[in-house]
């Protein structure tokens, strides 16, 4: 029988992807690297429907080697590059074209392949993105919550800092990377506290939308990785140190102990019934354990980083990641 094929959709500097690609070989399934941004240069796409009443052929083309990807078994969609023509001199009105053409083809060819397993679909990772959207469906399942408000009204933000005694945080609504016009410059917002003096800055609010959020206070976090039907956690003492205590992302790694962490069946039933809601088959969760022994729901990041968790407690999510592609391990939205 001839291995599996697994389509690894990503980029050449991912490291994530090449932990699992080393992993997927362990399962005797074959995976293959496929990195969009080279359709600029290198890959060639054909999207054949020249056939009546058949499966459309997708066939991409790496100079190489022909990747027919009808043949793919599943398909792990990891933080792919934007594509860059490399080859050509375009004038900014054809790149924006070309640009346009290559998103509408490669948007067809993800929508075409539906058999194959996706970890996850790049429609249900777009989805899954919001926020709001996040809380809403983590509060019907049964978690708690933290009082939010996203909004440029300064009033509403003045209102929302005295409904919660002053005690609010505020993060970026959205993935929160911040790039210089070249892209040579990157930055990332980390979750901060808000004194009153940030809430009466009204024009600095009034720019653009704003995460507000009550402040929960911590005994510690939990990083919940959902990989298909598997659950492993791992417990974040981030109160250890001063540094990371508002927000783990500003490491302090050698105060900040990092350990497997089993959570309770309630709540591994309800991390996987968010995802699956999601229609995820990968999610990593952020919860907060409160000293009384509630667990909150911070958020569920849809395509998100786990090599660093892996290398300080142990846990082996790249080979649970491999499982599920390789078909071992039972999927979450399929089984």
């Amino acid at each position: 029988m001839a291995p599996r094929l697994v389509l690894l959709i990503s980029n050449p500097q991912d490291k994530h992807t090449s932990r699992v690609f080393e992993n997927i070989q362990k399962f005797n399934a074959h995976p293959i690297l496929f990195f969009p941004e080279k359709f600029g240069s290198d890959y060639t796409l054909s999207i054949n429907q020249t056939h009546n009443n058949e499966i459309p052929e997708i066939i991409v083309n790496t100079g190489s080697e022909n990747i027919n990807l009808n043949e793919v078994f599943s398909i792990w969609y990891r933080r792919p590059h934007p594509i860059h023509f490399q080859k050509y001199s375009l004038t900014d009105e054809g790149e924006d074209f070309a640009l346009d053409e290559w998103k509408a083809a490669i948007e067809a060819m993800y929508a075409l392949l539906k058999d194959p397993l996706w970890v996850s679909h790049p429609d249900k990772l777009r989805k899954a993105s919001r926020k709001p959207l996040q809380l809403k469906l983590a509060q019907e399942i049964g978690f708690r919550v933290p009082r939010t408000l996203i909004t440029n009204n300064p009033i509403q933000a003045k209102r929302f800092y005295e409904l919660c005694d002053g005690k609010i945080i505020l993060k970026a609504t959205g993935a929160g990377w911040i790039y210089s016009r070249n892209n040579s410059d990157i930055k990332f917002v980390l979750t901060n506290r808000v004194i009153f003096s940030d809430i009466i800055a009204e024009d600095e609010i009034s720019i653009s939308p704003v995460t507000f959020q009550e402040e929960i206070p911590k005994k510690y976090e939990i990083r919940v990785n959902v990989i298909g039907s598997q659950v492993i956690s791992v417990k974040i003492d981030s109160q250890q140190s001063k540094t990371s205590e508002l927000d783990w992302r500003r490491y302090d790694l050698q105060n900040t102990p990092y350990a497997p962490y089993k959570l309770p069946d309630e709540i591994e039933k309800k991390c996987l019934e968010l995802t699956r809601q999601l229609g995820l088959e990968f999610g990593a969760i952020d919860l907060i354990r409160k000293p009384d022994g509630e667990y909150v729901f911070l958020e569920i990041n849809e395509n998100g980083q786990f090599l660093w968790i892996e290398e300080l407690s142990g846990a082996q999510i790249s080979v649970a990641i491999a499982s599920l592609l390789a078909g071992v391990s039972p999927s979450l939205n399929n089984s």
